[in-house]
C-alpha cells in the first residue's frame, strides 16, 4: 500500500508520539518501565505525486511535553502502579533533570531521505535533541487502516543526555529509548 500524494500535518489531535524508557540496576525489580505521551507536537509530511525520494517530513515537538501515562511491565500497561504524585514527580525529573528544556526547548527532526523497502518505507533524517544534532533512520509501514505508524530506538548519551538516576545509581533508566509513532492519514 502506498501513500498518497499530499500535505499532510500531524499534532496531538491528530496522531500519536510516545516514548518508552526501561529501567536498570540492583533496584529495577522495585522500578518500572514507563510510557509516556508526547502532548503537544508538529508533524508536517509531503508527498510529492512524481518522486518519493524528494519527499519531506519535519517535526517540533516541545522538550517540556513529555507526560508519563502509566508504568509498564513484560510489555503490558500497569495503569493503576502509578500514583498521580509519582507521574507529576517523574515528568518534573523528564522536564528539568533529563531534557533541560529551558536551555533545551526544542526538538526537531528534518527528513533527508526517504524510500521504499520490504516493511514500507525507510526513512533518514536528521534529530536535534538536547542540544545535538545526529542522523537517523528508522522503518515505518502504512497499515490497513491507512495509517502510518513506526518506531525508532535512540541512545540519550548520542545526545549528551545523562540517562536518570537514584538512589546512587541502584536505580536507573536505560540509555536506549524507544519512541512510537502512530500518523492516520486522513
Amino acid at each position: 500500500m502506498a501513500i498518497k500524494a499530499g500535505t499532510y500535518s500531524f499534532d496531538e489531535n491528530t496522531g500519536k508520539i510516545q516514548v518508552y524508557t526501561f529501567k536498570e540496576g540492583m533496584l529495577s525489580a522495585v522500578a518500572h518501565d514507563l510510557l509516556l505521551d508526547v502532548t503537544r507536537f508538529k508533524v508536517d509530511l509531503n508527498i510529492p505525486s512524481d518522486d518519493l525520494s524528494s519527499a519531506t517530513i519535519n517535526a517540533t515537538i516541545p522538550a517540556n511535553a513529555l507526560k508519563v501515562v502509566c508504568a509498564m511491565k513484560d510489555g503490558q500497561q500497569q495503569n493503576d502502579t502509578l500514583k498521580e504524585k509519582d507521574k507529576s514527580e517523574i515528568e518534573e525529573a523528564t522536564t528539568n533533570d533529563v531534557l533541560h528544556s529551558k536551555k533545551y526547548p526544542t526538538i526537531s527532526f528534518q527528513s533527508t531521505g526517504v524510500g521504499e523497502n520490504n516493511a514500507g518505507y525507510h526513512i533518514t533524517g536528521k534529530l536535534t535533541l538536547h542540544g545535538v544534532t545526529n542522523t537517523i533512520e528508522f522503518d515505518c509501514e502504512l497499515t490497513g487502516e491507512n495509517t502510518l505508524k513506526g518506531s525508532v530506538d535512540l541512545l540519550q548519551k548520542e545526545y549528551g543526555i545523562k540517562p536518570y538516576k537514584a538512589l546512587l545509581g541502584a536505580l536507573k533508566v536505560k540509555n536506549n529509548i524507544t519512541v512510537a509513532f502512530s500518523f492516520p492519514l486522513k
